[in-house]
């Protein structure tokens, strides 16, 4: 006798032998019952969910001369043929090959002559999707109002090409991908019947490759026991389908958490001389990635996952390396890298690199720690952020802090000359400043000019405005004034610094002692105009008033960008 593959062999025959699609079969089964048989039916959904298996179901059951209702008995000469595939009165069609208005024709002829033998008439169109617009058009009056003894079932893998048209002349069945531990389920139980000695680890690795097809499963066992024997290693399941093993995932894992070059290295050269397709391995590792930040965020529903319970301390284990930024970073980062493979002339350079980038983003600082110690920098005591983690007792004090106040030197002190605070004795109420404090008119000789300048902009509370502040050239203080040298700052710094001088007093202030000073910005160079343009004449004509429009700082910006005659015009409306 010839052989027949598993997914042949242990093709179901009844509704209760059909796995993962209890919503389908339960109301078939009632609609036979019931006697509320359709006429038409579309079942879609993925390959190797039953769709085609439940169609045959159906018509044995609607032409069995001795079963129950829904209940096909296997025996009576119905049940075989349909099982075998060459009943008179169940006729199934390839609308991928049989797709024009042609084969839609002669389908019409058929469909009115009675059943030759049986009660129904019953036409199973699979991959009905194939069909072209004309032959669609053509079946609409026929599905509609089909003859009394003609029952349509329809299967598809790709919804959403049917038309509304026929969709809506159609009880609608949507088969689901088949839960993992079912199809486990069915292949042990295959195993055990074929006398096959296949390990349960051998048994998951198959299962997960199937991707939620059970047809693709069993036909993965025929083909790993067809090269090993009854008697299944682990390995030739790898081997055989060029599976990516959870070890090596594992090692993946545990490189990128620890920054090791070298296993990452190590890692893609195995896989490149066991042969294995690279970027199936970048999607078995967005999956494994996947998995980790779902165990990581404590997801309890463990199905979610799709891999063996036994794997799941183990995932636990490899999501603790990772915060939960890591993870999404890391998914994003790898989707890029899996993306770029296809079309890279060297994959395997190409997904060394990918890794070893990823390899670098455990180190990076969370954002929140980042902005708490800016916070520091620029204001002193900063509260940290809600929820952000404490920060770390080793963490290096800032280069630069605002210089904190001092108690105010003894008069006559060695190397402390008194100075007088400016505008008021001494018990006036305001504190002598220490020699650290920029304070006075003059600076000391030999002290940096930016100083003053460099502590305003560290006492600053806004980020924007300190690397602003340090492109000035210097500051000094007048009194209760603060004078900014603008020295060569253009006109957007200039407006910067103009729009806040209110928050830089404020600083300044704190900086040099006083409860309140006033900041002015010096002219700058582009401020300093010729000895002519200080105190212009009169405007006595249109040229006066072009020429001193010339001067302004916009104008000229605009004139560099847009040269050309400009003309002046009295009395315009």
């Amino acid at each position: 006798m010839q052989y027949q593959v598993l997914a042949r062999k242990w093709r179901p025959q009844t509704f209760d032998d059909l796995v993962g699609q209890p919503h389908v079969s339960r109301s078939l089964l009632n609609a036979l019952k019931s006697d509320r048989v359709a006429h038409a039916f579309l079942f879609s959904g993925p390959r190797g969910s039953g769709k085609t298996t439940t169609a045959r179901i159906l018509a044995k059951a609607l032409n069995c001369h001795e079963g129950k209702p829904g209940e096909p008995c296997g025996r009576c000469p119905a049940c075989v043929e349909i099982a075998a595939g060459n009943c008179m009165d169940v006729i199934e069609i390839d609308a991928a090959s049989n797709r024009g208005i042609d084969e839609i024709r002669e389908l019409r002829e058929n469909v009115r002559y009675h059943p030759a033998r049986d009660r129904r008439k019953v036409f199973i169109i699979d991959e009905v999707h194939m069909l072209t617009s004309e032959a669609f058009n053509a079946l609409l009056k026929t599905l509609e109002e089909p003859p009394p003894h003609v029952v349509f079932i329809m299967a598809t893998t790709e919804y959403h090409k049917i038309p509304a048209t026929i969709l809506s002349r159609c009880q609608q069945y949507t088969f689901r991908l088949i839960p993992y531990d079912l199809i486990l389920g069915r292949l042990d139980h295959i195993a055990r019947a074929e006398e096959f000695r296949i390990s349960r680890t051998a048994l998951e690795q198959i299962v997960f490759s199937s991707g939620g097809s059970m047809r693709d499963a069993m036909s993965a066992l025929d083909q790993v026991v067809a090269f090993s024997g009854q008697a299944v290693k682990d390995e030739d399941v790898n081997i055989l389908l060029n599976l990516v093993e959870p070890a090596i995932l594992a090692g993946a894992v545990r490189a990128l958490a620890g920054n090791d070059v070298d296993g990452i290295l190590k890692i893609v050269a195995d896989l490149t001389d066991s042969g294995h397709d690279l970027q199936n391995f970048c999607r078995r590792f967005l999956s494994h990635i996947r998995n980790l930040m779902v165990v990581r965020s404590g997801a309890a529903n463990t199905s979610l996952l799709g891999v063996p319970d036994s794997l799941l301390p183990e995932l636990k284990e490899q999501a603790a390396l990772f915060s939960s930024e890591d993870l999404l970073r890391t998914f994003d980062a790898l989707v890029r890298v899996e993306s770029e493979l296809k079309h890279s002339t060297q994959p395997r350079f190409h997904l060394e690199m990918g890794l070893i980038e990823l390899a670098q983003i455990p180190r990076l600082r969370p954002l929140e720690d980042v902005i708490f110690d800016l916070q520091k920098l620029l204001g002193g005591d900063a509260p940290a952020p809600p929820g952000a983690p404490a920060p770390r007792t080793a963490r290096s004090e800032p280069a630069r802090r605002p210089a904190p106040a001092a108690q105010p030197p003894r008069p006559g002190a060695a190397g402390h000359p008194k100075r007088p605070a400016a505008g008021g004795p001494a018990d006036d109420g305001v504190r002598e400043p220490d020699v650290g404090d920029p304070v006075g008119a003059e600076p000391p000789p030999g002290e940096d000019p930016r100083k003053l300048l460099l502590e305003i902009a560290g006492a600053l509370q806004r980020a924007s405005l300190e690397p602003i502040l340090q492109a000035l050239s210097g500051a000094r203080q007048e009194g209760d004034a603060i004078i900014l040298e603008s020295g060569e700052a253009n006109e957007f710094q200039r407006r910067q610094l103009k729009d806040n001088l209110e928050a830089i007093a404020r600083a300044a202030a704190r900086v040099v002692g006083r409860d309140h000073v006033r900041v002015v910005l010096a002219p700058g160079a582009s401020d300093r105009l010729p000895p002519a343009a200080v105190a212009p004449p009169a405007d006595t004509g249109p040229e006066d008033i072009l020429e001193r429009a010339k001067r302004e700082p916009v104008v000229r910006a605009f004139l560099e960008v847009f040269p050309g005659p400009v003309k002046a015009e009295k009395d315009i409306p």
